[in-house]
């Protein structure tokens, strides 16, 4: 039997829509923060975002991680397709990195669309096992009178608590992230990644939300 094929903006928003045995395509980056988010939902599959990379290959970290759980992770490359938009993952993306457990399933790593991919996926049987990567506490790195500086492996981790202070976050710049964020809360900045900017500079499309705020953030590169 066929698992479905799930698509969303990001990893986030996985409550309510995935169930187990779901592929998972998300507009999120393919880092190990993403799959951990995913994989109390029982994924059978995660197709996201490359991200640009990034430093140490953080932005495509997920898949080392998956193939020790024994599940196939790839991830579009960065200029292929809207990070932050789950549809253009899923219709536009490009794969350009998989796991070897990807790999191992008999469908190529490099030049397939994502569409393909995740179809390929939902036709095999694949373990998600029962592990995730660790999730790392919020960290204050900084706090004076006005305010602190705290730092989020993602900005969807912020809080109520938050408020006031400059966030730090590991996550892109993208519209689907900063509009999530304003939702929970109202900081006296932002800094996150700019996703490797991707198709039509989406990794930083969340900076005029910010803008609208009266926030100041300089997406880091």
């Amino acid at each position: 039997m066929s698992a479905r094929i799930v698509v969303l903006d990001s990893v986030t928003q996985c409550a309510g829509r995935v169930q187990a045995g779901d592929v998972l395509v998300a507009g999120s980056f393919a880092g190990a923060l993403s799959l951990g988010l995913a994989l109390p939902f029982g994924i059978r599959a995660l197709i996201a975002h490359a991200a640009g990379v990034g430093k140490d290959e953080a932005g495509i970290s997920a898949l080392a991680v998956a193939d020790g759980l024994g599940l196939p992770v790839a991830a579009v490359e960065t200029m292929s397709a809207l990070i932050g938009d789950g549809p253009s993952v899923h219709d536009e993306g490009v794969i350009s990195h998989a796991n070897a457990v990807a790999r191992a399933l008999g469908i190529g790593d490099r030049h397939e669309r994502a569409r393909g991919r995740a179809t390929a996926h939902a036709r095999r049987r694949a373990a998600s096992g029962d592990r995730e990567p660790r999730r790392r506490a919020p960290c204050v790195v900084d706090e004076v009178a006005t305010g602190r500086v705290v730092c989020l492996d993602t900005l969807s981790f912020a809080t109520a608590d938050n408020a006031g202070d400059v966030l730090c976050g590991g996550s892109h710049s993208g519209r689907v992230n900063i509009e999530a964020l304003l939702r929970i809360v109202h900081p006296r900045g932002v800094i996150a990644s700019d996703g490797g900017m991707a198709r039509a500079r989406s990794g930083i499309s969340g900076l005029a939300r910010l803008d609208d705020a009266g926030l100041p953030a300089p997406p880091s590169t």
